[in-house]
């Protein structure tokens, strides 16, 4: 038999090619296979059942009839390149032409968003659910249309939707009424009350639950933190908070590793629920608690955490997450200044009925067997729940903004803003089913202004200048007195106080002291902080702060009083002169500044000067 000649190659059609069943160009439309790309030896495709594969592009021949178009479908296109006469399967000449779709689809992306099970906002005004074999989009109209993850694969851009297993299931929305059962189950639980307007940390929760069931649609996605004491039913209200979620959320996690937690989130857009979140105990080296943090920071926020990784063959993998995470722990680690902004937290007190105040032991406290009806009850309810927050996407947006304007009008900042609008609109949509105007608004305000008012007391975030500042003053030095370390802090408070102090100890730690008055004729003292120095390279090595100079900066948005200015270069012990950054010390001295003033001129500290 004559070879068939491969017009893929650039030869002529013949007749010889239509008898043989081998003309390379079938329609595309009856292929079963998505063609992706290509990148360098390797292709990228998708199955029928929307499974994206990457292969070598060498071993295609082999895997054609057997494995990639094995279904029927598959079988049926490969007709194409069978001989008429022998019934023979060209399967060279069918892998040639199955390679070159994939190089005509281009180069593969590695940037190319890949994304998991979870709630996706998708064209605007669209909520995109990916619940594993298909994809439900919710239209702004409200009408829904869903696509199987092989149709979607075949848009050439945007974001590609990954084959898994059926997981998130919703039903017919639920109502205000069963919001309401929500609301009321968390009740049985004692939490700290926030405010005499009725505010709890069951309306804190309540608010967090329907905007974690949107995944990564909100702009802003805030945490909740519950610090629970012993005997206060923590990991009972985790399961049943479990169970509301359990549509679109993964395990109830109580104990994983730093690469645990990392593979388990990746690519996903669903709550989170954490039990246990318990800081360290060991010797101060982080947690995988403390280690996942960092990962709840970066979810909060835009389009989530963006995780770039080197793969064995020399390119590049990108690992995403997205959304909110629920935290329950009797002591868990601190957060640090940027996390703090994104997590509300609440108190849930123990339930000993000897432990309640008067006005709260005639309650009716809840039996196990009430929990575990409720239990049940919330998970067959989770499906229902799903869909009224996929449903209601568009007005929890409209409400956030709306709540967010009446809060900034009455000078809250714009993050503490996002935090509370975000909690109050995902109440609203739980409850009721009205759009919020703007004066409910203006009165939501003081219903959730408790809540503020306990976040400025109990406040995890800070200035980063003034942690710096913090650190360096609480640094120990090698001077003594009664058996005692004396610290950076504690040599500044006796020179303030006009004791005698070794100022070459401060010197050596790449910090001066100045009495007189700055540029702009603020009066002293002032610690001037060289902007290198060994010695302070050494207080901040172990610190996120290990760029000083530029982190002590912040200190000039706590105020005018607090305003740094930059020092010329001046020695800071032997060596060579640097240039430094004036500290106010005035805010920060316990005790009245007894030092007569300076007579040198204001602003122009010298080597001269003993200061």
């Amino acid at each position: 038999m004559d070879e068939p000649i491969d017009t893929l190659a650039g030869g002529d059609e013949t007749e010889t090619e239509r008898k043989l069943g081998v003309f390379p160009k079938p329609p595309l439309a009856e292929c079963p296979v998505v063609f992706l790309g290509y990148d360098g030896g390797k292709v990228f495709f998708a199955m029928p059942q929307g499974e994206i594969r990457c292969e070598q592009a060498r071993q295609i021949a082999g895997m054609l009839k057997t494995d990639i178009f094995c279904c029927e479908a598959g079988q049926a296109f490969l007709t194409y390149w069978r001989s008429s006469d022998d019934d023979k399967f060209a399967a060279q000449l069918c892998a040639v032409w199955f390679n070159r779709q994939c190089r005509d689809a281009g180069k593969w992306d590695t940037r190319r968003v890949m994304r998991s099970l979870g709630v996706w906002p998708g064209e605007p005004g669209e909520v995109v659910l990916h619940k594993g074999d298909e994809t439900l989009r919710y239209q702004p109209d409200g009408s829904m249309m869903a696509v199987s993850i092989l149709d979607s694969l075949r848009a050439t851009s945007g974001p590609l939707y990954r084959l898994f297993p059926p997981a998130p299931r919703p039903g017919e929305p639920a109502t205000a009424a069963d919001g309401q059962w929500v609301r009321d189950q968390f009740d049985m639980w004692r939490f700290e009350a926030l405010g005499e307007e009725g505010l709890t940390g069951a309306d804190v929760l309540a608010g967090w639950l329907i905007g974690a069931l949107l995944g990564a649609v909100p702009h802003f996605r805030p945490h909740l933190l519950i610090r629970a004491l012993q005997g206060s039913g923590k990991t009972t209200l985790m399961t049943l908070v479990h169970a509301l979620l359990s549509s679109l959320s993964g395990d109830l996690i109580n104990s994983f590793s730093d690469a645990g937690w990392r593979a388990d989130i990746a690519g996903m857009a669903r709550p989170l629920v954490v039990d246990e979140a318990e800081a360290d105990k060991g010797d101060g080296a982080p947690g995988a608690v403390e280690q996942v943090l960092n990962y709840l920071r970066l979810m909060a926020t835009g389009a989530g955490q963006n995780r770039k990784m080197g793969d064995v063959g020399g390119g590049v993998t990108s690992q995403t997450a997205v959304g909110s995470a629920i935290l329950a722990a009797i002591l868990p680690p601190p957060l640090d200044n940027a996390l703090a902004t994104r997590v509300a937290e609440i108190k849930l007190l123990a339930l000993n009925e000897s432990d309640l105040p008067p006005e709260d032991r005639t309650r009716t406290m809840a039996t196990d067997e009430t929990i575990l009806a409720a239990t049940a009850r919330a998970r067959d309810l989770a499906p229902r729940l799903l869909a009224r927050a996929l449903l209601g996407a568009r007005r929890y947006h409209a409400d956030v903004s709306t709540m967010k304007a009446a809060l900034i009008e009455a000078k809250e900042s714009p993050r503490t803003a996002d935090l509370i609008a975000a909690l109050a609109a995902g109440r609203r949509l739980l409850m009721t089913d009205t759009p919020l105007t703007s004066e409910e608004a203006a009165s939501d305000v003081w219903f959730w202004r408790p809540l503020l008012e306990r976040r400025d007391q109990t406040q995890g975030a800070s200035n980063p200048g003034a942690d710096l500042l913090a650190h360096i003053l609480t640094w120990p030095t090698d001077q003594h007195s009664n058996d005692r370390k004396l610290t950076i802090g504690d040599l500044i408070a006796k020179w303030a106080d006009n004791e005698e102090v070794n100022l070459s100890v401060l010197k050596n730690h790449g910090l001066r002291l100045y009495e007189g008055a700055g540029p702009d004729g603020r009066l002293g003292p002032w610690l001037l902080v060289a902007n290198k120095h060994p010695g302070l390279t050494r207080i901040t090595a172990r610190t996120q702060w290990k760029d000083h100079r530029s982190t002590l900066e912040y200190l000039d948005q706590l105020g005018p009083d607090d305003r740094t200015w930059p020092v010329k270069p001046l020695h800071y012990g032997p060596g060579e002169k640097h240039r430094g950054l004036a500290v106010p010390l005035a805010p920060r001295l316990e005790k009245p500044f007894r030092r007569v003033p300076s007579t040198v001129p204001n602003g122009v500290p010298s080597d001269g000067h003993e200061f």
